[in-house]
This record gives C-alpha cells, structure tokens and sequence, in this order.
C-alpha cells in the first residue's frame, strides 16, 4: 500500500488513521494486562475530505511536542472498530501480528478507484475486466 495516496479516493494523503486495533501486553508481576499507553493503530493513508476528526488536543512545551494534535479516524475505523469498553481487550503481541490485523481490517473495504471489481466465488478461473 502507497502511504502517499490516500486509501478511500487517491487524493494526496496527508493523515494517518488514529483508530486503535489493539494494545501491547505489559508484564508486570507475571501478569500481562494491556499497556495502554502504546496502542497500535489502524494507520491508514488518508486525506482530509475522508477523515474524521475525533478530537483536537492542545500541547504546550518544547517543539517537536507543542501544538495541536488531532486525532483522526478513517470510514473503516468508524464502521467496524468497537466502542471503548470492547477495543482495550484486544492483546497484540507484534509488530508483524498488528500488520496482519491492520491488512484485515483494510480489506472488506473497497474504494471509488476498484468499485467496479467483483469477487466471484467458485472454484474455476476468472480473468479480470479492467
């Protein structure tokens, strides 16, 4: 995936989807309750006229830090992420299992540019039609 390009309509991205698909396992005394404090998100290029905007923090402090901070949510994200309560269970334990839980959380999803491409299920071979 081009992170340059925006993922729901080929615009030039300047975003990156905030919405959590899990946490990291934190260890501590045997125990590995979720550290909430690295989530790992959905991350999918987006542009502005796609996103969401969840929220607009205020930073105060030294650059690179101080500013505004927003937090954005893509079209998937707003369909299919579950609520507070629901998301925080979700233990991730690598960077490789979050890529293969971000890929499918990305591919029921079908933008302007392959709207007109249709899966056909059966067992013969099917030649595309661009």
């Amino acid at each position: 995936m081009r992170k340059n390009k925006c993922m729901f309509c080929g615009s030039p991205a300047t975003l990156l989807c905030d919405g959590y698909l899990g946490f990291p396992p934190k260890y501590e005394m045997g125990v590995a309750p979720p550290d909430v404090l690295h989530p790992f998100t959905c991350d999918a290029p987006m542009c502005e006229g796609c996103s969401t905007q969840m929220m607009k923090i205020f930073v105060c402090g030294k650059k690179p830090y101080a500013g505004i901070h927003t937090t954005d949510h893509c079209p998937v994200c707003l369909e299919v992420l579950p609520p507070y309560p629901e998301h925080t269970r979700r233990i991730i334990h690598s960077e490789q299992q979050a890529a293969q839980i971000r890929a499918a959380h990305w591919a029921g999803f079908t933008g302007r540019q392959s709207r007109h491409i249709k899966v056909l299920a059966g067992g013969s071979q099917q030649s595309f039609d661009f």
